[in-house]
């Protein structure tokens, strides 16, 4: 797959070219990863360490669909005034492309599930009419348990048909996502 890395953004984007499908989710459920896993190259930094993505990072993919990596909610070891700045940048982002994204994957780690601020996403997502779907990751990680838990959890929200498990690690859901994105 071709994907090109457009830069960081913290005010001002990219132009609205191209749909967008945005990556959204706690700090650490694995965004970078899964980006990465997806287009199949290492594009996104990805860190073991909450809070790496600072902007909102653009990748354009096949020369179609913008690909969106947004810093995560949550736990991260920065200054308040840092969360801040993220939260307005965010909110920003949201609003001035809501008509453009096409498609947010909601990603919520299978072991923790879903967390307040996950159903404040969700919440959000709903009242801006934005879609979206419910990843599941780090699979490879939790028990059959674990993972069934999360998923009563997030059918409250949503059908099973929006719901895709996946591991950066092993490959799982590459292929579902690949076809949202690309629909």
């Amino acid at each position: 797959m071709r994907v090109k890395f457009l830069g960081s953004f913290y005010e001002e984007f990219p132009p609205p070219d191209y749909p967008e499908v945005v990556f959204v989710g706690r700090s650490n459920v694995g965004k970078s990863s899964l980006l990465n896993m997806v287009v199949g190259a290492k594009v996104a930094r990805v860190s073991k360490e909450p809070g790496r993505t600072r902007a909102v990072n653009y990748f354009l993919l096949e020369d179609e669909v913008y690909l969106v990596d947004v810093p995560g909610y949550g736990y991260a070891k920065v200054k308040r005034e840092e969360m801040e700045r993220w939260k307005k940048m965010m909110e920003k982002y949201f609003l001035e492309r809501k008509d453009n994204i096409k498609m947010a994957f909601l990603l919520i780690d299978s072991v923790a599930g879903v967390q307040p601020l996950d159903e404040q996403m969700i919440e959000w997502f709903e009242y801006y009419g934005i879609p979206y779907t419910v990843v599941l990751t780090k699979t490879d990680k939790a028990t059959q348990k674990e993972i069934s838990r999360t998923l009563k959890q997030v059918k409250r929200y949503v059908g099973e048909e929006a719901v895709v498990l996946s591991s950066a690690k092993e490959n799982r859901g590459k292929k579902e996502l690949l076809s949202r994105i690309l629909k």
